[in-house]
């Protein structure tokens, strides 16, 4: 007894089995109601949306022996035999096989034929994008002025191969990939069908391999139950399809976090032993990362997220630990990786290459921020040296000069050792205290959470107060305000602010009111001003060291009065 595959077996046969591909077939069977037929017609899409079976649908509704009609009976010979693939009057072509203009000809001169039984002789041409120049130019006449019981369909995954002359002469229904919830849903069914258990989160995740493909969806699942028997779980797909555990993919992001080499190279070994495809895997953490970036870039969209509340939670938590940017940067050195694995290197070097690169990837900074530290940088170190040389330039007599080195001596000498700091709960700080020991309190910050060390590093101290820090980020620095306020990282830093300067201390965080709230008019006369960014960047040695220096980039230019 042989097996009927699934993805042969609930092939649809209606426009209503479609799955999610309204768009298309309630146009085409309102065509037929009101006897709007084309001549020609265009499907695109990608693998396994429904183009060749959609083509199928609208030959038998043409052809049904009790139609025309936007539901074909299924019954009839015509219905059957084209169910089949054995009717006269519907013949598919492979385009990829009879790509020559001999083909083509020799479709040209059978159009003239008159169909056998029902009401138009239907050409289903798959693959047409592969079909040579002159194929295209040999159909254009026929395609332009068909004879009237004739009709074309043609299904390609490449549009943009398919010549404007061609497009021009047909209508063109673009098929969309299908949602992981519909596609789900639609294994749901055919679980209940076929009499097998499969949890929820299996079937979702057969979805996501399957990418938007319905046939895909379909294989998947045949290979499954063969692994599993009727009773799919989670687990199951995970090992049967040689998936990525997605708490493999939060412990890999989390040690990239930590910037901890070492730990992220031993997880790569693992995954290697485990058999997981490399490829697979890269696409697997390409997906988690745009998911923490539709979180970090916007919170409230979690409707863009086929997610449950547990797993935004998951996600949500693991977001606070990277700014938006940063987030881009992993995501551009995940995709320049996919490019690499194309190239026949040796893959895991190649993965340890960039996951190594990912552990040292410093947070993001905006480069006017950069250059106003560095600038001050450079002015202390000019007071430095200034006062340096006026110091000597008044030197004291030798007399005096002996004599302050042996009260000096004997002070040290006497002096006692010193006592270990109070109490942080009775210490009291004030704005001399924190400035000398804010660097020192970043680098202990920076040990605990590298990306709030690098937020707070844009921010200035502009006072304190009864053991409160005001702190003031630039315009530029909004993001990096909202990050460093949340709940979670505020407790980070007041912690870690108390270790460190054994005090009760809290902060008070605003933006430049300055250039904040500017007089009105004033965004609009920036806009207005244009500045070449390329040819800035290229005069200016000191921006071009910093940019290879940090390995940055340039993504905007603010104008400082």
């Amino acid at each position: 007894m042989s097996y009927l595959i699934l993805a042969r077996k609930y092939r649809p046969y209606t426009f209503e089995d479609v799955v999610a591909q309204e768009h298309i077939t309630k146009t085409l069977a309102n065509s037929i109601a009101h006897d709007r037929l084309g001549s020609g017609y265009l499907f695109c899409g990608p693998r396994g949306t429904g183009k060749t079976t959609t083509a199928r649908i609208l030959a038998k509704a043409i052809n049904c022996e009790k139609g025309p009609s936007p539901i074909p009976c299924g019954e009839c010979s015509s219905c059957r035999e084209i169910t089949a693939g054995s009717s006269l009057d519907v013949l598919e072509i492979d385009a990829a096989s009879n790509t020559g203009v001999d083909d083509i000809r020799s479709l040209r001169e059978n159009v003239r034929y008159m169909p056998t039984k029902g009401l138009k002789r239907v050409y289903i041409i798959d693959e047409v994008h592969r079909l040579s120049g002159a194929a295209f130019d040999a159909l254009l006449k026929t395609l332009e002025e068909p004879p009237p019981h004739v009709m074309f369909i043609f299904a390609t995954t490449e549009p943009g191969k398919v010549p404007e002359t061609i497009l021009s002469r047909t209508q063109r229904y673009d098929f969309k990939r299908v949602s992981i919830d519909d596609l789900a849903n639609h294994l749901k069914k055919l679980c209940d069908s076929e009499k097998i258990e499969a949890d929820p989160e299996a079937l979702k995740l057969l979805a996501r391999k399957a990418d938007g493909s319905v046939r895909d969806s379909l294989s998947l699942l045949d290979q499954i139950a063969a692994f599993a028997g009727n009773k799919i779980s989670a687990q199951d797909v995970i090992e049967g399809l040689g998936l990525v555990d997605r708490k493999f993919l939060f412990d890999f992001v989390d040690t990239v976090a930590a910037k901890d080499a070492g730990k992220i190279l031993g997880m790569i070994k693992s995954l290697l032993e485990s058999g997981t495809d490399i490829r697979d895997f890269v696409g697997e953490l390409m997906e988690h990362l745009r998911i923490l970036m539709i979180i970090s870039a916007a919170p409230e969209a979690g409707d863009l997220l086929s997610l449950t509340s547990t797993e935004m939670d998951q996600y949500q938590k693991q977001a606070h630990d990277f700014a938006v940017g940063d987030i881009v940067r992993l995501m551009k050195m995940c995709d320049l990786l996919s490019r690499d694995l194309r190239s026949g290197l040796n893959e895991r070097l190649l993965l340890e290459m960039t996951a190594v690169k990912m552990t040292q990837l410093e947070s993001t900074v905006v480069l006017s921020e950069l250059l106003q530290k560095i600038n001050g940088q450079t002015s202390n170190m000019a007071d430095d040296l200034f006062g340096t040389v006026k110091k000597k330039s008044s030197p004291q007599p030798v007399e005096n000069q002996s004599r302050d080195k042996l009260t000096l001596t004997r002070s040290s000498e006497a002096a006692p050792p010193p006592s270990p700091p109070p109490s942080f709960t009775s210490r009291a700080v004030n704005f001399p205290i924190v400035r000398e020991g804010w660097d020192s309190f970043l680098v202990l910050l920076k040990r605990r959470s590298p990306m709030l060390s690098a937020q707070l590093a844009m921010a200035k101290v502009q006072d304190v107060r009864d053991n409160q820090i005001s702190l003031m980020f630039g315009a530029a620095g909004e993001m990096a305000k909202q990050l460093v306020e949340k709940k979670e990282n505020l407790a980070t830093i007041t912690e870690t602010l108390r270790d460190h300067f054994h005090a009760a201390i809290s902060l008070q965080i605003d933006l430049n009111m300055d250039d904040h709230e500017k007089p009105p008019g004033t965004a609009k006369a920036e806009q207005e001003e244009k500045i070449d960014v390329k040819n800035l960047v290229d005069r200016s040695d000191r921006i071009k060291s910093i940019i290879e220096r940090f390995d940055g980039e340039v993504i905007g230019v603010k104008k400082v009065e």
